[in-house]
C-alpha cells in the first residue's frame, strides 16, 4: 500500500469525526493519567501508614490518651478519698457535712464514664452507693450476681484496680478504682471506688489502626484481649506487643499480614476495569455521536440538493438542540425563507412591469376612445325625444363610466405614484376615512367604526394610506352583510404601528389568500381585481408590509405595518401635531 494511502488531508483532520476521535483518545488518555496517579497515592499512602512512624506515633498518641484518662479517673479518686467531709457521710449521714459529701457524690457519679460511686468495707462487702444516671444492673437494680472476689487486682499509686469485669447477660463490662478513706472515724474500715465503665477505656483505641489491616486491642490482667468495644476479641492474626499503661494491662496490635497487599492488588484489578469500561463507553459515545452526526449532515445535505433543485418551500427539522448543526439548520431555514422571499418578489417586479407596461398601453388606447364615445352618447341623449332610447343612451353612459373607471385603475396600477412620506396623525387618517366609508358603510347596513391609540403617528404618504384605507374599508363592507361590523384599529409596537381593518363578513378561503394581491385575482362579479394589487404597490411604496389573515365565515383582517416615524422625523415635531390634532378635536 502506498505511503499516501495513510496520509490525512488538511480538511479530514478538521472535521467533526476527527475531532471527536482525538476528544476521545484524550479522555481516554486523562482518565488512565488520573487513574494511575490515584493508585499510586493510595499505595504510597497505604504503606506510609504500615511500615512508617506515623502509626507508631498514632500507638504513642493512643497510649497517652489511656494513661491521661487513668489519671484523671486517679486524681478524682484521690481527691473523693481525702475530701474532710467524707467521713462525716460515712459516720454520721444525718448532719450538714454529709449533706455536702452527698451532694459532691452525686455529682462526681454522673460523669458519663462512671455508673456510680461505691463504699466497701474491710470484707470487700458493699456497704453503700451512689448511682450516676447511667448506672443500670447489679449493684444498682439489685445485689444479685454482684461479686469482685474472683476478679483480678493490681495496684498503681495506692489506687487498686479491681477487674475487669467482662460483659455478659446483658450487662456492662466495669472497673473499680478503689482507695481507702484517710481520716476515717472507722478507722481505715472503709474504701471509696469509683464504678467506671470498660468501654470509656478501650474506645480510646479506636483511632490508633488500620480498617483489616491492623487492630488494636488492650490486654487485661487476667489475659483476655479486648476490642475498642470493650468485648473479648477473638484474635486471627499476628500479636504485636505495645506499650504498658497498668500493671498487667497494656497495648497489642493485631497485625494480619495477608491482608496488608489485598488492597492493593483489588485495587489494582478495578483500576484496569475501570479503564476498560471508560474506553468501552468512550467509544459507545464516539459511535453514537458519529451516527447522529452523519444523519443530522445527511439532513443538511438533502435540504441543500431540495433547494438547488426549485423546492423552496423545503425546511429542515431545527429540534430543541442548541448545537452548531441546529445553529446551522435555523440559518438554512432562514436563508430558505429570505430566497424564496427574494424570488417572490423578482418574479411579482417582473410581472407587475410587463402588466403595467401592458396596462398603460391599453389604457392609453381605449381612454380617449371612451372620451369620444361619452361625449357622444351625452349628445344624442340630450336631443333624443324617445324614451326607451334615452334609456338605452343612459346604460351606455354608465358602461362607459365604468370602463373610465377600469382605465384609471389600470393606469393606477400601470404608474404607481411615488410616495412622498411624513409624520402624518392616525386621528387624521382615520377621520377621513370614516367620512368617506360611513356614508358606503350606512347604504349596505354595516355598522363601521375606529379605535386605538389616537396619539400615534406613521411615517407614511398620507394621500397614498387614505387610498389603501379607503380600498380595503369598502371590500370590508362589501364583503359583510346587513347588521355587519367593520372596524379600524391602531396599535403601537414600538418603531412600527399596525393598523388593522377588520370584517365579520364571508372571509376568505384558504387556497386564495396568495392570490388575492395578484393582478385581476377576484371573488367579486363586479370587480377589476385590481384594488389589492394597488394597495400591495402601495403599501410597499411606504416601506410598509401587508398580512391577511382570513377563514370562510369568519372574517378577514388585514393587518398593515408602517414605520412609526422616519429620518429626519424628531419628537418634537411628532408632539406638535398631535397637539394640533388634540386641538382640532376640541374645536370640532
Amino acid at each position: 500500500m502506498p505511503v499516501s494511502a495513510f496520509h490525512w488531508s488538511r480538511n479530514q483532520r478538521l472535521s467533526l469525526v476527527a475531532r471527536y476521535t482525538l476528544l476521545s483518545v484524550g479522555v481516554v488518555v486523562c482518565a488512565l493519567i488520573a487513574l494511575s496517579f490515584l493508585y499510586q497515592r493510595f499505595s504510597n499512602e497505604l504503606i506510609d501508614r504500615l511500615t512508617g512512624e506515623r502509626l507508631s506515633a498514632q500507638v504513642a498518641a493512643t497510649s497517652n490518651k489511656l494513661s491521661a484518662f487513668l489519671d484523671a479517673r486517679i486524681y478524682q479518686l484521690v481527691t473523693l478519698s481525702n475530701h474532710p467531709a467524707l467521713p462525716a457521710f460515712i459516720d454520721a449521714p444525718n448532719t450538714p457535712q454529709a449533706d455536702e459529701a452527698l451532694t459532691l457524690l452525686r455529682v462526681e457519679a454522673d460523669s458519663p464514664d462512671l455508673y456510680g460511686v461505691l463504699f466497701f468495707d474491710r470484707q470487700d462487702n458493699l456497704d453503700r452507693l451512689v448511682a450516676g444516671q447511667a448506672a443500670s444492673g447489679p449493684p444498682y437494680w439489685s445485689k444479685t450476681d454482684w461479686d469482685i472476689s474472683g476478679l483480678p487486682r493490681v495496684t498503681l499509686e495506692g489506687v487498686e484496680f479491681i477487674g475487669p469485669k467482662l460483659p455478659e447477660n446483658g450487662n456492662s463490662g466495669w472497673l473499680l478504682m478503689r482507695q481507702q478513706i484517710r481520716d476515717s472515724g472507722l478507722g481505715q474500715n472503709v474504701s471509696v471506688a469509683l464504678h467506671m465503665r470498660l468501654s470509656s477505656l478501650t474506645e480510646l483505641l479506636a483511632s490508633a489502626g488500620v480498617s483489616g489491616v491492623i487492630e488494636p486491642l488492650l490486654r487485661t490482667p487476667g489475659g483476655v484481649v479486648l476490642d475498642p468495644t470493650g468485648r473479648p476479641a477473638e484474635v486471627t492474626g499476628e500479636l504485636v506487643e505495645g506499650p504498658s499503661i497498668l500493671p498487667g494491662w497494656n497495648i497489642v496490635m493485631s497485625v494480619h499480614p495477608g491482608t496488608i497487599l489485598q488492597p492493593i492488588d483489588e485495587t489494582r484489578l478495578w483500576l484496569y476495569a475501570t479503564a476498560i469500561l471508560i474506553i468501552a463507553v468512550i467509544l459507545a459515545i464516539f459511535f453514537a455521536l458519529s451516527r447522529s452526526l452523519r444523519r443530522r449532515v445527511d439532513t443538511l445535505v438533502q435540504g441543500a440538493n431540495s433547494i438547488a433543485s426549485g423546492d423552496l418551500y423545503y425546511r429542515l427539522p431545527e429540534g430543541r438542540r442548541r448545537d452548531e448543526i441546529s445553529t446551522v439548520a435555523k440559518a438554512f431555514n432562514t436563508m430558505a425563507w429570505q430566497l424564496k422571499d427574494l424570488i417572490d418578489r423578482t418574479v411579482r417586479a417582473e410581472k407587475l412591469a410587463v402588466l403595467g407596461q401592458f396596462a398603460t398601453g391599453v389604457a392609453h388606447e381605449v381612454r380617449n376612445p371612451l372620451a369620444t364615445m361619452k361625449t357622444t352618447v351625452q349628445a344624442l341623449s340630450r336631443r333624443e325625444q324617445d324614451e326607451e332610447r334615452i334609456t338605452l343612451l343612459d346604460d351606455m353612459g354608465s358602461q362607459i363610466d365604468r370602463l373610465s373607471r377600469v382605465v384609471n385603475d389600470l393606469l393606477s396600477y400601470g404608474r404607481p405614484g411615488e410616495a412622498a412620506p411624513q409624520a402624518t396623525a392616525i386621528r387624521e387618517l382615520f377621520r377621513q376615512t370614516s367620512i368617506l366609508l360611513e356614508p358606503v358603510a350606512d347604504e349596505a347596513h354595516v355598522r363601521f367604526f375606529t379605535s386605538g391609540d389616537s396619539r400615534l403617528n406613521v411615517y407614511v404618504d398620507p394621500e397614498q394610506i387614505l387610498q389603501i384605507l379607503l380600498n380595503l374599508g369598502i371590500n370590508a363592507v362589501q364583503a359583510c352583510n346587513a347588521g355587519g361590523t367593520v372596524s379600524l384599529r391602531a396599535e403601537d409596537h414600538g418603531d412600527t404601528v399596525e393598523i388593522r381593518v377588520t370584517d365579520d363578513g364571508c372571509g376568505i378561503a384558504r387556497e386564495h389568500l396568495l392570490d388575492v394581491t395578484q393582478p385581476f385575482f377576484t371573488m367579486k362579479s363586479k370587480g377589476t381585481g385590481l384594488g389589492l394589487t394597488i394597495s400591495q404597490q402601495l403599501v410597499d411604496a411606504n416601506h410598509g408590509t401587508i398580512n391577511i389573515e382570513s377563514a370562510p365565515q369568519e372574517g378577514t383582517t388585514i393587518i398593515l405595518t408602517f414605520p412609526a416615524s422616519g429620518p429626519g422625523i424628531g419628537q418634537e415635531e411628532i408632539t406638535k401635531n398631535v397637539q394640533a390634532d388634540q386641538n382640532t378635536d376640541r374645536r370640532r
